[in-house]
């Protein structure tokens, strides 16, 4: 691969490329021969009674490009522009009670590098362990329930050997100093957390749990219900700001006719109040996002 950028067309000095004289830590143009190889291996067994357990092995060789498909010159010189992403996997799936109740159980260690083009200070190698269960039962004719829980784990390989990361710095993290002598521009800086915990990935709660329900009425209507509860969770990589733990409720409906079609849901119907984090990695401790309130989505089509 091969990649070049005239420098005289870039603005120097920049937050990326900050030297002088401007132009000096700026790769120009580079240069690599990479190859890798893809693969998937899975192995499954069928039990007696509909149980099957399974082991997955894989590798994805990946070059790492930005939103337009450009390879730039820095990842190229440093030897960034290519990776390989590595899952491993092992679980169990099947169907009981004549196929009235299906059950899927998995464990999981990935490692990848999570890239983005507009976050070049951010890109990191991550390793992602977890576990999924999922069980659907179809109690009648017309009943359909499904539970599901998740629990994962997101470390930051490089925070981790590091011990450290550049972040945005908020309010929170400086207690001493008055809020809104901050918020006349951005106080920016290298934080320390060592340790696995301080590397771990923030924004994403370590467990979910989700229970979903429908009826089927039989002649053209059906209601549906759906319960989410996630974890608290750190806003960003400091920790000083937390999310807080979440219940989300949403109920809906559909009456279908052979050329209409309506349905409406009621999403956060308890009208919870939530967040999520915005840019974990680099702005979590200075902007946290609100979720919608109670609010309530219609659609009415016509088939022709």
């Amino acid at each position: 691969m091969e990649s070049r950028q005239p420098i005289d067309k870039l603005l120097l000095p920049s937050s990326n490329n900050f030297c002088l004289p401007p132009g000096d830590c700026v790769d120009e143009q580079a240069s690599a021969t990479v190859d890798g190889v893809s693969w998937t291996l899975s192995l499954s067994y069928a039990l007696p009674g509909g149980v099957v357990p399974y082991l997955t092995a894989s590798e994805q060789a990946t070059v790492i490009a930005g939103q337009g498909g450009e390879i730039s010159t820095t990842n190229i010189a440093e030897g960034g522009a290519f990776d390989t992403s590595r899952l491993r996997e092992a679980g169990v799936k099947g169907e009981l009670i004549d196929g009235g109740l299906y059950f899927a159980l998995a464990t999981y260690v990935q490692e990848r590098t999570d890239f983005s083009a507009q976050a070049i200070v951010t890109n990191q190698a991550t390793e992602t362990e977890g576990i999924e269960f999922e069980l659907r039962w179809v109690a009648t004719e017309r009943m359909l329930l499904t539970f599901g829980y998740s629990r994962i784990e997101v470390v930051n390989l490089n925070t981790l050997e590091s011990g450290s990361r550049f972040s945005f710095i908020g309010a929170d993290d400086v207690p001493g100093i008055a809020p809104e002598a901050l918020y006349g521009g951005a106080l920016g800086g290298v934080l320390l957390r060592p340790g696995a915990q301080g590397a771990r990935r923030a924004g994403i709660p370590e467990n979910i749990l989700s229970l979903t329900g429908t009826y089927d009425f039989g002649n053209g209507f059906a209601v549906s219900a759906s319960v989410v509860d996630a974890d608290s969770v750190h806003a960003g990589f400091s920790g000083s700001v937390t999310l807080p733990a979440y219940t989300l409720v949403n109920v809906g409906m559909v009456f279908e006719t052979e050329r209409w079609s309506f349905s409406a849901t009621l999403k956060n119907a308890t009208d919870e109040r939530y967040f999520r984090s915005n840019f974990p990695n680099l702005f979590g401790g200075v902007i946290v996002l609100p979720e919608l309130p109670r609010h309530l989505q219609a659609r009415l089509r016509y088939r022709w």
